[in-house]
């Protein structure tokens, strides 16, 4: 293994256990850890659209929101279940990094959706940081399981 590759490998496992942490507990949602995990600028690819933004304050703003919404549609875990680090170049990588939404449903059931979603990783600069993200349709996974 890499040294980019270990390194990428320590950033998001420090990335799921603080976002786990923030799903598990709203006081425990460390917005100034979570905004240190992205680039200035970063972009996003959903089957809904395609979009850029800027880490500023209203990123601030709209992390604390996406945790509360897992919550309110019972959100109680956010799982690593794998990795796989393909370096591009000295300073970049994708990690593919699958996860387990752990979930309480509205009748009291346990159930679980898994996904992977792709992160784009640049090291320029010193330290890791997402630039780009592409992820598959959690609106639809919420609503097949019941969610919303």
């Amino acid at each position: 293994m890499t040294d980019l590759e270990t390194t990428v490998r320590e950033f998001f496992n420090d990335y799921g256990r603080i976002s786990n942490d923030a799903l598990k507990d709203e006081s425990l949602v460390d917005i100034d850890r979570i905004t240190a995990f992205f680039a200035a600028y970063f972009v996003g690819s959903t089957p809904q659209a395609v979009f850029g933004g800027a880490n500023d304050e209203k990123l601030r703003e709209v992390i604390p929101q996406g945790f509360a919404r897992y919550r309110e549609v019972g959100g109680r875990q956010m799982l690593m279940t794998g990795m796989k680090v393909t370096p591009l170049n000295d300073l970049h990588a994708v990690a593919e990094v699958g996860w387990d939404f752990v979930y309480v449903g509205k009748a009291g059931e346990n159930g679980n959706i898994r996904f992977t979603n792709f992160y784009f990783v640049t090291l320029a600069g010193g330290q890791p940081r997402i630039f780009a993200y592409v992820t598959g349709d959690e609106e639809k996974a919420m609503k097949d399981h019941g969610l919303i």
